[in-house]
């Protein structure tokens, strides 16, 4: 046999072999024939509109329902593989059957929250078989009605950040740029507008329809639920007397409960949420001008919903100790939401405000210990360094 012969059939095995190891030989992390489903993840519903996806989130499961709504499949990421822009979860073909269609649900969290002291999420029906409709998440809070005939929620430490399921949105494959995958996903563009009905219009769609013999990518993004909200107490007349003992603040609702379409499930009864930390700053005189006195105190709470009319919204409550009397009773939603005025050039509607932000703060001035004539509220935005006043009258 020459050797021009010899040279050809080495090389001819050469290939063969190279074509073999490239589709035969796939790793979940490294594949040159990605096949089954990739899904990654955005968090960039939010005031600032930026994927902030990385920065905040610790830790995620996906969730994954057949055409019948039962849960086939589940993964779960968290730590280094959160340390990365384009962090996606893989289920390969022997994990999902091809040439179905799949629904997915993602929850995630900031923190290992269930190692944590205080109130935790815990999600109920999330079993391999559960029918999608029996998913819930719900917040931790005491069983027993406390004398003032309300539920509390644990404020031994702050809630942990939840975040759950806005919309799907799938990339072809032949638009996913070769040579990123599947070493880095380029997340899919997630539009947002809001309808009159209330309701949110997205590019997504509810299912993703899995092909066999080739890649299928989806991109899940997120909606944060937990709320912050800072408040803080200063006295117009007699600024020397105030102190964050004096106060009882308190936010009472019924949002503790979420099912799989992150709709707020109204229990039988209200819950209370307390500051988790509270806390008296002073400036001190400067020998012309009194000590300035502030009383802070920070929440967090459960996703809030905003009605236009007055009932089933969340009331911040803020009580004099000594005396156990109301000095200030609020709308929370309605008066939080007045911050969208700071991003006029997006024409926030309430709803879509109070889940696009999650850090508050207000700032009271009352007069002579009490929210009356004279008192006002200033709602601020720290981003902007922006903050509306609203007199006692205005409400």
């Amino acid at each position: 046999m020459n050797v021009r012969l010899i040279i050809q059939k080495g090389f001819v095995a050469m290939m063969a072999a190279m074509a073999l190891s490239s589709c035969d030989m796939m790793t979940e992390d490294l594949d040159d024939c990605p096949t089954g489903l990739y899904v990654n993840f955005v968090y960039d519903y939010n005031i600032q509109r930026a994927d902030m996806f990385k920065d905040h989130v610790g830790g995620l499961t996906l969730f994954v329902y057949d055409e019948s709504d039962r849960l086939v499949a589940s993964k779960t990421m968290g730590g280094s593989q959160l340390s990365k822009y384009g962090s996606y979860i893989h289920f390969t073909e022997q994990e999902l059957a091809p040439d179905h269609t799949y629904r997915l649900m993602a929850i995630a969290f900031q923190n290992d929250q269930l190692s944590a002291n205080g109130a935790k999420y815990r999600l109920t029906g999330n079993s391999i078989g559960d029918q999608r409709q029996q998913f819930f998440i719900n917040l931790d809070h005491k069983a027993t009605r406390q004398p003032d005939n309300y539920f509390y929620v644990s404020n031994a430490t702050p809630l942990d950040t939840l975040w759950h399921t806005l919309t799907t949105v799938t990339t072809p494959a032949d638009s996913m740029p070769k040579q990123l995958y599947p070493a880095l996903l380029t997340p899919a563009k997630c539009d947002y507008s809001w309808q009159r009905d209330g309701s949110i219009k997205t590019n997504g769609q509810e299912t993703v329809r899995v092909v066999s013999g080739e890649p299928t990518y989806a991109t899940l993004s997120l909606i944060r639920d937990t709320k912050h909200l800072n408040i803080s107490l200063r006295e117009i007349d007699h600024p020397e007397q105030v102190s964050h003992e004096d106060y009882d603040i308190t936010i009472i609702d019924d949002n503790t409960i979420l099912d799989c379409e992150n709709n707020l499930v109204a229990p039988a009864d209200s819950v209370v949420y307390r500051p988790y930390a509270q806390w008296t700053s002073v400036v001190e005189s400067d020998g012309q001008t009194t000590a300035d006195y502030s009383a802070h105190y920070d929440l967090m709470f459960n996703r809030l919903r905003y009605n236009p009319t007055t009932q089933n919204n969340a009331v911040l409550c803020i009580r004099k100790k000594a005396t156990g009397d109301v000095i200030a009773l609020f709308n929370l939603p309605y008066i939080l939401c007045q911050g969208r005025m700071a991003y006029e050039i997006y024409n926030y509607q309430p709803q879509e405000y109070l889940d696009r932000e999650y850090d508050y703060r207000l700032e009271l001035f009352l007069k002579d210990g009490r929210w009356q004539e004279g008192a006002y509220l200033a709602i601020c935005v720290n981003a902007l360094a922006w903050a509306k006043r609203i007199q006692f009258v205005s409400l």
